[in-house]
C-alpha cells in the first residue's frame, strides 16, 4: 500500500511540476486604453513629446475629435512662443499605473488666457501643417532628432480644439501560480521518495524483528516475567530504528551541542567479528558514545563555571534538547544532512526559493538591511541631475530652421517680390519685405517710373550657403547666399523674424561683390547667433566698422583701407571718382563723409567669431562751379528727371544709397575685413538754386 501511495505521489508531483512550468512560461496579456485627463475647452491644444517613448512602444496615439481640424508640427519652444498668453491645453505626460488592474493615464493641463489670436496656419515656425477630420491615428515621427518637438492642434474658426488623445498599453502578467505548482510538485515528489523508502524498509524490519524474537525465545523462557516485560518494551522502542552495520558504523552527534564526535569505521582489510545481536551492539555503542560525550560536556562545565553555555547551531536553534521520536527517526533517516536524499531536499527548497524571487515579494523588516533611499530625495536628485543635464546642452547646437522651412520661406519671399516687381507696387511687399530691402525696392520702382531704369533682379531660391541663428529668442536672423538664373551675380539676403507671430521678412538684399568668397554653411548647422551691431562710438563695434568703411568709399587715402582686403568694387569706385575729377575742368567735386543708417543694421556671428554685418549709407557727390557762370552738365537720365534740367550753374548734389555686407574677423585675428556684398541706387539729386531762380 505504501509503494502504491509513493507511486501516486510521485506521478502527481511530476504532473504538478509540469503544469507549473507550463503556467510559468505562458504569459497573460491585457490591453488597456489610456485616456487623457485634465483638459478643458480651449482654441488650441499642444501635444509634447513627453507622452512619447519609442523604446516602450509608445509612439502612436489617436486624436479623439469630431469635424475638421489642423495639426501643425514645430519645435516646442516655437509653439510656446507663438501661443504666448493664449488659452490652450497642454498634453504633457504619461503616468504609468502602479496597479496592473488599472490603466495608466495621459495628463493634460489647461492654461487660461487669451482667445482672440491670429490664424497660425501660415506661420514660418511650423515644419508642416496638415488637415485632419474625426478620429485620427497619429504616429510620432519628428522631422529632426535635434531639439524637442510638439504638435499644435486647432480649428480654423477657433472653436474648441480637440483636447484628448488615447493610446493603448499592454500589461503582461507572469502567472505566479506556476511557481507554487512547481514547489508543490517538488514537495510531492519528495514525499513519494519518503514513502518509497519507508515501504522498501518495512519487510526487512519485519524479518529482523522475527529473527530477534526467535533468538530471544530460549533466554526469555528461563527469565523472570519482569525481565520479559522489560525486553518487550525495549524491543518495541527499537522497532523503528535503522540497523547499524558495525563495518561502517557512524555516530549521530547529540542535538544539544551539534558537536560531531569522531567516526569509527572498521578497516576493510581487517575481519570484523559480528555478535549474534549486531543491531543491539551497534545501538549500545552509539548510546555509550553519546553518554561519554554528555559526561565530557558536564565535566567541562564543572571545570569552568563562568563559561557561557554553548550556542545552539543554526540547525538546532529553536529546538528542545530532546527531539520527539518521529523527529529523531526522520533525522536519522536523512543522515543529518549527509545523505543524498537530504541533498536533494535542500536543492528543491533552494529551487523553490529561487522561483519565489520571480514574483512580487514583500520582505520583512530587517534591522541589519541597508537603509533604502527616500523617494523624495531620489526624485530631487534626479531632477537636479536632469536640470544640470539640460543646462549643458547649448541652444546653438542646431539652427531654428530646417532646410525645408528655409526653402519654403525663400519661395514665399520670391513670389511676393515677383508679384510686387510686376506691379511696381511696394505695398505688396509688406508681408515679406521690410527695412532696407523694402527701401531698396521702393527706390527702384520710383527710378524705373522716372527714367525707365532697370528693375532689381528677382530673388533667388537656390540656396548655396545659409547661416541661421540657433537662439530661440527673437528677433532671429538668417543670412543666405542664393543663386537666381537670370542674375549674373549671386545674391546675399538677410532674413529676420521679429516676433513669434510674425513671419520672416527680407531686410537686406545685395549682390555678392566680385572676387569674394564665403564659406558654405548648412541651414541646419549650429553655432550661429544674432550679433549686436553696437554703437559707432565704440572702436571695436560692427557699427564703427561700417562707419569707417563708408569713409573709405569716398577717400581712397583713409587709414581704414589698410584693414580692408582688396576689393574690386571699391577699387573701381575710386578710379571712377578720380576720372570725374579730372574730366570736370570747370567743376569742383567733393565727397563729404557719408551718412550711415544705424537703425536698420543686422549682424550675425559665425561659429569662429566672425561677424557678418549688413547695412547702408548715403554717399553724396557735391559739384560746384569753379567760377560764376561755369556750367555743370548732367548727363544721367535719372538725375535729369529728378532736377528737371541737364545743366546748371549752381551747386549740385547727387546722392546714392550704398547697400553693403561686410565680413568682420574676430578681434584676435590677423585676417582683414572683407566687403562681400554691395549694391547701390541713386536716391536723390538736388540743385541749390536761389530763391529768385525759377527757370528749371
Amino acid at each position: 500500500m505504501r509503494i502504491f501511495s509513493a507511486i501516486i505521489a510521485f506521478l502527481a508531483g511530476l504532473a504538478l511540476v509540469g503544469f507549473g512550468v507550463d503556467r510559468l512560461t505562458a504569459e497573460t496579456e491585457e490591453t488597456h486604453t489610456v485616456q487623457t485627463e485634465g483638459a478643458e475647452d480651449a482654441p488650441f491644444t499642444v501635444i509634447t513629446d513627453d507622452v512619447i517613448d519609442a523604446e516602450d512602444g509608445r509612439d502612436e496615439f489617436t486624436i479623439e475629435a469630431e469635424g475638421e481640424y489642423l495639426i501643425a508640427v514645430g519645435r516646442t519652444y516655437d509653439i510656446e512662443a507663438w501661443l504666448g498668453d493664449a488659452a490652450h491645453n497642454r498634453v504633457t505626460g504619461y503616468e504609468a499605473s502602479e496597479d496592473p488592474e488599472q490603466p495608466s493615464r495621459i495628463t493634460a493641463e489647461f492654461i487660461d488666457g487669451e482667445t482672440d489670436m491670429p490664424d497660425p496656419t501660415d506661420s514660418d515656425l511650423w515644419v508642416s501643417v496638415e488637415s485632419a477630420e474625426g478620429e485620427t491615428p497619429y504616429r510620432w515621427d519628428t522631422p529632426d532628432e535635434a531639439g524637442d518637438w510638439a504638435l499644435l492642434i486647432y480649428r480654423e474658426d477657433f472653436e474648441p480644439a480637440p483636447n484628448s488623445i488615447t493610446t493603448t498599453e499592454t500589461v503582461t502578467f507572469s502567472n505566479e501560480g506556476g511557481v507554487w505548482m512547481i514547489i508543490g510538485g517538488a514537495l510531492l515528489v519528495l514525499l513519494s521518495l519518503v514513502l518509497f523508502y519507508w515501504a522498501v524498509g518495512t519487510p526487512r524490519r519485519k524479518r529482523r524483528k522475527a529473527d530477534k524474537a526467535a533468538a530471544a525465545a530460549p533466554a526469555a523462557a528461563g527469565a523472570e516475567s519482569g525481565h520479559a516485560a522489560e525486553d518487550a518494551e525495549a524491543e518495541n522502542g527499537r522497532e523503528d530504528q535503522e540497523p547499524q552495520d558495525t563495518a561502517n558504523a557512524w555516530v549521530i552527534p547529540g542535538v544539544e551541542t551539534g558537536n560531531v564526535p569522531a567516526v569509527e569505521t572498521a578497516q576493510p582489510d581487517q575481519p570484523t567479528a559480528l555478535a549474534p545481536d549486531t543491531e543491539n551492539e551497534g545501538e549500545d555503542q552509539a548510546d555509550q558514545v553519546d553518554q561519554d560525550h554528555a559526561d565530557q560536556e558536564e565535566a567541562d562545565q564543572e571545570e569552568d563555571p563562568d563559561q557561557d553555555p554553548p550556542a545552539p547551531s543554526g540547525a538546532d536553534e529553536g529546538r528542545t534538547h530532546k527531539l520527539p521520536s518521529w523527529a529523531q527517526g526522520l533525522r536519522d533517516r536523512l543522515g543529518r544532512g549527509r545523505s543524498p536524499f537530504a541533498a536533494v531536499l535542500a536543492m528543491l527548497l533552494a529551487l523553490a526559493a529561487g522561483f519565489g524571487l520571480g514574483g512580487p515579494a514583500y520582505a520583512a523588516a530587517d534591522e541589519d538591511a541597508p537603509e533604502q533611499p527616500d523617494p523624495e530625495e531620489l526624485e530631487e536628485e534626479t531632477e537636479a541631475e536632469a536640470e544640470v543635464e539640460t543646462e549643458e546642452v547649448p541652444s546653438e547646437g542646431y539652427s531654428v530652421l530646417l532646410s525645408s522651412q528655409l526653402d519654403r520661406i525663400l519661395e514665399d519671399v520670391a513670389q511676393t517680390v515677383a508679384a510686387a516687381d510686376e506691379e511696381q507696387d511696394a505695398e505688396l511687399l509688406e508681408d515679406r519685405v521690410a527695412g532696407e530691402a523694402l527701401e531698396y525696392r521702393e527706390l527702384a520702382y520710383r527710378n524705373h517710373d522716372l527714367a525707365d531704369t532697370a528693375l532689381p533682379n528677382p530673388i533667388g531660391t537656390e540656396v548655396l550657403s545659409a547661416a541661421v541663428s540657433g537662439d530661440p529668442e527673437f528677433p532671429r536672423q538668417a543670412m543666405v547666399i542664393v543663386e537666381e538664373p537670370e542674375s549674373e551675380s549671386l545674391q546675399i539676403l538677410f532674413l529676420e523674424q521679429a516676433t513669434a507671430q510674425e513671419n520672416y521678412k527680407l531686410t537686406h538684399s545685395t549682390m555678392m561683390a566680385p572676387g569674394t568668397e564665403f564659406p558654405t554653411f548648412s541651414p541646419e548647422q549650429g553655432g550661429i547667433s544674432v550679433a549686436d551691431p553696437g554703437d559707432a562710438e565704440d572702436e571695436n563695434s560692427p557699427a564703427r566698422v561700417l562707419s569707417s568703411l563708408s569713409r573709405w568709399f569716398v577717400d581712397d587715402g583713409h587709414d581704414f583701407g589698410e584693414q580692408v582686403s582688396e576689393s574690386l568694387y571699391i577699387q573701381a569706385l575710386h578710379e571712377y571718382h578720380e576720372e570725374l575729377s579730372e574730366a570736370a575742368d570747370d567743376t569742383e567735386i567733393n565727397f563729404p563723409n557719408p551718412e550711415v543708417d544705424y537703425e536698420d543694421l543686422s549682424a550675425i556671428e559665425l561659429p569662429d567669431g566672425t561677424v557678418v554685418l549688413a547695412g547702408s549709407f548715403d554717399m553724396t557727390m557735391e559739384m560746384s562751379p569753379l567760377s560764376d557762370g561755369d556750367t555743370i552738365f548732367l548727363d544721367h537720365d535719372l538725375v535729369v528727371e529728378m532736377v528737371g534740367t541737364d545743366w546748371t550753374t549752381f551747386d549740385t548734389q547727387i546722392t546714392s544709397r550704398e547697400y553693403v555686407v561686410v565680413q568682420i574677423p574676430p578681434a584676435d585675428s590677423e585676417e582683414e575685413i572683407v566687403l562681400i556684398g554691395v549694391d547701390n541706387l541713386i536716391a536723390d539729386a538736388n540743385i541749390d538754386t536761389p530763391d529768385w531762380f525759377d527757370e528749371y
